[in-house]
C-alpha cells in the first residue's frame, strides 16, 4: 500500500513539473511573439546596444522619433551626473531627448533647479554642473 501512495506522489509530482515547464514555454512565445511586433526595421545591435540608423527627433508628420545613435548618453532618474572635461557628459550644447514616446515633457534637475523640459529641446552644461532626471530616462545628443 505505500508503494502505491508513494508511486502516485512521484507521478503528481512529474505532472506538475510538465505542466510547469509548458506553461513556462508558453510564456516566453508569447514574450517573443509580442517584442516581435515592436521591432523597428533597419535596427543595428553593436555590443548588446540597439542603434537606429534615423536620426532625427521628429519625424515628418510631426511624431516625436525616439532613436538612440552612437554617442548619445542615457542617464536614469535619480541618477546625479557630474558635468566636466573628465566626466561622461563634456560642457557645451546638447539635446535632451525622452527616452519613451509617451514622455514628450519630462523633468530634469541641472544644478540646484528642476524644471521642465520637452522632447528635442536644447541645453547648455557648464563645467561643475550637475544633471538629475527626476522623472524618467532621457538621452543626450
Amino acid at each position: 500500500m505505500a508503494d502505491y501512495i508513494i508511486g502516485g506522489v512521484l507521478l503528481l509530482a512529474i505532472v506538475v513539473s510538465v505542466i510547469a515547464s509548458i506553461v513556462r514555454v508558453v510564456k516566453k512565445a508569447k514574450i517573443r511573439a509580442e517584442e516581435k511586433t515592436r521591432e523597428v526595421d533597419d535596427v543595428i545591435i553593436k555590443h548588446g546596444v540597439r542603434y537606429t540608423p534615423e536620426a532625427t527627433i521628429v519625424d515628418k508628420d510631426g511624431v516625436e522619433n525616439v532613436t538612440y545613435v552612437k554617442g548619445d548618453i542615457i542617464i536614469k532618474p535619480r541618477k546625479v551626473v557630474k558635468v566636466g572635461k573628465g566626466e561622461e557628459i563634456k560642457p557645451g550644447k546638447w539635446t535632451i531627448l525622452a527616452s519613451n514616446d509617451s514622455a514628450t515633457v519630462f523633468n530634469v534637475r541641472i544644478g540646484n533647479f528642476v524644471q521642465e523640459y520637452k522632447h528635442g529641446q536644447e541645453i547648455v552644461l557648464s563645467e561643475g554642473d550637475e544633471i538629475c532626471p527626476t522623472s524618467t530616462t532621457i538621452i543626450l545628443r
